[in-house]
């Protein structure tokens, strides 16, 4: 006779073992205040992580983790991973499912809203004894598609027109130091004379970003405006270890970025070009 009931569906609880729950309700003891705070402080951070017996960067971890999870004991379970960048916690069944009816649901020229997308993933999930996924959470997979072909499949290729480059598809980047872009800035704010308070001028801030991973690779504040002076600092900082200036700061955080870049994207500024090419070649 069949069953009346609906299967149960595991979120990992039953699967845990004793050490590992006793572990996880001990952190959220001492993580669940924290992560309510608005900031929590270097003092803070590092009484939890003697605590914990963990390093400070790992409870800052703990916390985000905390902020970003269901309020359950289970966000804190050792081992646990938040999936990675551009990854979810969602079984592969419900990102099945998501995957499925982005396509064939949303990207049409019905132009469903996150409501009612929401509410079909919602209604398949249930279908299928799943647990559904919030509303955010669907947002997050909207937003990851590209805006691109999204338009083109939602408005058509007129609507996306503006959305398409002059040049085509820029080639795709694969690795870290791959290709990093160099731009400038003004900062805002005034320097001022140390001794009569008088205004010097705004500084320009030089940022080299790693196209790959995002991270920001190395970085110079002048009061000069930008030229190859403060592009080639920028890429001596982005070659250079972190540690010796960090130190010379006094400041505490983990900067491990740093390399010789195989390609440079900056502003097209006719003296560059030579004087950066012959810095590249010192670095080699």
């Amino acid at each position: 006779m069949a069953s009346d009931t609906s299967p149960i569906i595991e979120r990992g609880v039953v699967s845990l073992s004793d050490e590992a729950w006793a572990q996880a309700r001990h952190r959220t003891e001492i993580i669940g205040p924290l992560a309510t705070l608005e900031a929590v402080g270097h003092e803070a951070a590092d009484a939890a992580a003697q605590a914990l017996g963990l390093s400070r960067r790992q409870v800052y971890v703990l916390i985000r983790r905390a902020r970003q999870g269901s309020g359950l004991v289970t966000d804190l379970t050792p081992g646990q991973s938040s999936g990675g960048k551009g990854k979810g916690r969602l079984p592969e069944s419900v990102e099945r499912i998501i995957r499925e009816l982005l396509q064939k649901r949303f990207l049409t020229k019905q132009k469903r809203s996150l409501a009612a997308f929401h509410r079909e993933v919602a209604r398949a999930c249930k279908e299928q004894n799943l647990r559904v996924p919030a509303r955010n959470t669907v947002a997050l997979r909207i937003a990851t598609l590209d805006p691109l072909k999204t338009t083109r499949r939602r408005e058509g290729q007129e609507a996306a027109r503006t959305l398409q480059g002059a040049g085509g598809v820029p080639p795709s980047v694969t690795l870290p130091l791959e290709q990093i872009q160099i731009d400038h800035t003004v900062i805002d704010l005034i320097v001022v004379d140390e001794r009569d308070r008088q205004p010097i001028g705004r500084p320009y801030l030089t940022i080299a970003i790693d196209v790959f991973t995002r991270c920001v690779l190395g970085m110079v504040v002048t009061l000069e405006a930008p030229s190859a002076v403060s592009v080639g600092l920028c890429l001596a900082h982005v070659a250079c270890d972190k540690r010796p200036r960090l130190e010379r700061l006094d400041v505490e955080m983990d900067w491990p970025m740093s390399g010789k870049p195989g390609q440079l994207y900056l502003d097209n500024v006719p003296e560059l070009p030579f004087r950066i090419s012959a810095f590249l070649y010192i670095l080699t």
